[in-house]
């Protein structure tokens, strides 16, 4: 058996160079890595699986199971009125978000069983040019509602390009990063320009529509996506101030932004505090334990979009506080285990990708939970998984399925796993012909029995053995003392071996040793007491018979 082990020499990249990394050295996700991970065999399974990749991934699917479930029940429940009003069926709206679902579903499944490599070139590229395409179109050919010009109708269904812009610009900024990063495939400029031109064109598009809050989440996920790519704090700092500049100069610029931000609901009962003050009579009429489930007041045609931005508003009133908190406490450990399971990817390229969909689920998930309870202006971002919508609930699903899909890839193998994988049989034509060990071979020689063919060694023969190398037991001292001190000739082969190394006589055999034990013992017994030159001979005697 021989091992065969390649190495792939990386380039590096100096600090201070013209191509260095705007980074600290490595990514905040990725201090678990591959060499360090433990061995598959030592650890427990889950199905096969490693405990510490299967427990996240169960743990984040049974958590979108249950707000998917939870989702259907309260679309249900806030939205029978309405639809019994105006479609007169009750069940409307559940039906169709059902169908969103199931549709949602599939994507998720076609995205987990892509494999992360497959995102290579036109497999990123296309999707971004045909998401730019379809938000100018928007622009041109959209629908508009509520004076923001979002949507376009495809065979008689809404679609909002700016939903699914956030699966792709997640892919197109990994991909980034993946060049620069792990393949150094780009240098820096490069590397700056096409961040700049993957994030900031959708966003341009999108804040034309206008959509402020689409915006701010996808930009909030990239800036997160640098901090877990590496970037050093004070590229962060920088960043972090020219984006609140930015966000300033857009509320700003729009006198009903700057008019939401600073007005105060109260004040306008039935004007532009009317959809904020109810949501907040809704909280505050659920109190600790809620209405129960479906006797709601609000949805009662007094909160316009209950089943839809305003969801929350309507599970604070049937759940109460209680209610509330524990839904918000399921999202949170989905959130963390998207979050584990980005930590457990090998590569960079899969950890950002798990931890920007993680990410981009709990921006929305805040932007949406702080406009309703009035802390922040509604950006008219509805509630991820639970909100009524399609093009919402499709796109995070899609997102769903990214995040599974990387850890799938996580199961890579241990440290041992990929040493073993490694070993293979060494081929007859590799190894050479066959020797037998007893015959002479050049360079180092193996010994077996007896002596080589044509060689003697110093003290082969007992009769060629100085009798002033025997002491009474008749050991011989000399083969075992070191080879300094020893002729040469005693621990090299002779003149006539006419190779390197030659056997060396260790003296009798093990057995004559042990019957020579007995005389020793006897022989230290009987030495005379005190020093002298007697005694200094009985004791080294004594040692070399032991």
């Amino acid at each position: 058996m021989a091992t065969s082990t390649s190495h792939t020499a990386r380039p590096s990249r100096r600090r201070g160079s013209a191509g260095s990394a705007p980074t600290r050295g490595r990514d905040k996700l990725g201090s678990l890595r591959r060499g360090s991970r433990p061995d598959t065999l030592s650890e427990r399974l889950i199905a096969g699986v490693p405990a510490r990749i299967m427990r996240p991934r169960l743990v984040f699917l049974v958590c979108v199971a249950a707000i998917l479930g939870f989702g259907l029940l309260m679309v249900y429940s806030a939205s029978s009125v309405e639809a019994l009003k105006e479609n007169g069926d009750s069940t409307y709206f559940l039906v169709r978000q059902a169908a969103f679902i199931a549709v949602g579903l599939v994507c998720a499944v076609c995205a987990s069983r892509i494999p992360l490599r497959a995102w290579e070139g036109y497999a990123v590229w296309v999707p971004w040019i045909v998401i730019v395409v379809l938000l100018a179109l928007t622009l041109v050919a959209g629908v508009n509602v509520n004076g923001a010009t979002r949507w376009f109708v495809i065979a008689g269904q809404q679609i909002q390009p700016s939903e699914f812009a956030k699966p792709v610009i997640i892919l197109a900024v990994a991909k980034v990063f993946k060049d620069y990063y792990e393949e150094y495939s780009i240098d820096t400029v490069r590397f700056l320009a096409l961040l700049a031109a993957v994030v900031l064109v959708p966003v341009f598009l999108i804040l034309a529509e206008p959509d402020l809050g689409s915006s701010i989440i996808i930009v909030s996920t990239v800036f997160l996506m640098c901090y877990f790519a590496g970037f050093s704090y004070k590229i962060i700092g920088g960043v972090l101030l020219a984006l609140l500049a930015a966000g300033a100069a857009l509320v700003i610029a729009e006198p009903y932004r700057m008019e939401r931000l600073m007005s105060d609901p109260w004040e306008d009962l039935y004007g532009s505090g009317y959809q904020a003050t109810r949501a907040i009579m809704a909280f505050a009429s659920g109190g600790l334990f809620g209405r129960g489930i479906g006797n709601s007041t609000m949805k009662y045609l007094y909160l316009p979009e209950a089943h839809n931005d305003y969801i929350l508003a309507v599970i604070g009133e049937e759940l109460g506080f209680v209610g509330t908190a524990l839904f918000f406490v399921v999202f949170a450990v989905m959130v963390y285990a998207g979050l584990k399971i980005a930590q457990q990817s090998p590569t960079l390229q899969g950890r950002l990708i798990a931890a920007a969909c993680s990410v981009i689920l709990m921006v929305q998930f805040i932007v949406n939970a702080l406009g309703i309870i009035g802390v922040a202006p509604m950006t008219g971002k509805p509630m991820p998984l639970i909100s009524y919508g399609g093009s919402s609930m499709i796109a995070s699903l899609m997102l769903i399925g990214l995040i599974v899909r990387v850890s799938l890839e996580s199961n890579v193998p241990g440290a041992s796993e990929e040493l073993r994988s490694r070993l293979a049989v060494v081929d007859e034509s590799t190894a050479g012909e066959p020797h037998r060990r007893s015959e002479r071979r050049g360079g180092f020689t193996v010994v077996d029995g007896g002596r080589p063919r044509g060689s003697r060694s110093a003290y082969a023969a007992e009769d060629e053995v100085p009798p002033t190398s025997r002491d009474g037991s008749g050991y011989d001292r000399r083969a075992t003392a070191s080879p300094r001190s020893r002729p040469r000739a005693a621990w090299r082969g002779g003149a006539d071996t006419g190779s390197g190394w030659g056997r060396i006589d260790l003296g009798p055999s093990a057995a004559d040793r042990l019957r020579n034990t007995g005389r020793a013992e006897d022989d230290r017994a009987s030495r005379p007491r005190g020093g002298g030159r007697g005694a200094s001979r009985m004791t080294r005697r004594s040692r070399y018979d032991r």
